[in-house]
């Protein structure tokens, strides 16, 4: 994460600083939900947690930015670059823990990209096999009914 020299609190820093922190977590990490962009930067300031002020400051910056940084876009729920949109990234989350392994905490974009590796290497697969194939991509040991739902509503889009 990106280390912040500040004695505010990450709800009190002004805009200048939270805008282009923003920016910067979702060129990094984009798709990723406005809570788990709060999170980033509760810990870029040294914090634990992302309380309700932080992440209301943190939609704040995210809406300044898309005014100011057109390669910013966002679907309603998540956030992510022109570039991301394109080439949605796929991410092994094997070795991470916690919200960003929830299955609603991976846009679809990402999981119809995951999908689509799945269908290239395995051609005509049955869609319970492209699931768990798009799966283990994500780095998901075993297809939850949560991880399920999600992969076959990007099977549908």
């Amino acid at each position: 994460h990106f280390q912040v020299s500040s004695h505010l609190e990450p709800h009190e820093a002004p805009m200048t600083i939270l805008g282009p922190l923003a920016l910067r977590i979702v060129e990094t990490e984009g798709p990723i939900r406005a809570d788990e962009v709060a999170r980033r930067i509760a810990a870029c300031f040294g914090r634990e947690k992302a309380g309700s002020r932080i992440l209301a400051a943190t939609r704040q910056a995210l809406a300044g930015q898309r005014r100011i940084a057109p390669e910013l876009l966002t679907d309603g729920d998540f956030w992510f670059t022109l570039a991301q949109q394109a080439a949605p990234p796929v991410r092994d989350r094997s070795a991470e823990y916690g919200a960003t392994i929830k299955a609603d905490a991976i846009s679809m974009l990402e999981i119809r990209a995951a999908l689509a590796i799945a269908r290239e290497d395995n051609a005509g697969g049955a869609d319970a096999d492209l699931m768990r194939s798009a799966a283990r991509l994500l780095g998901f040991r075993r297809v939850g009914s949560d991880l399920q739902t999600r992969l076959a509503e990007g099977l549908k889009s």
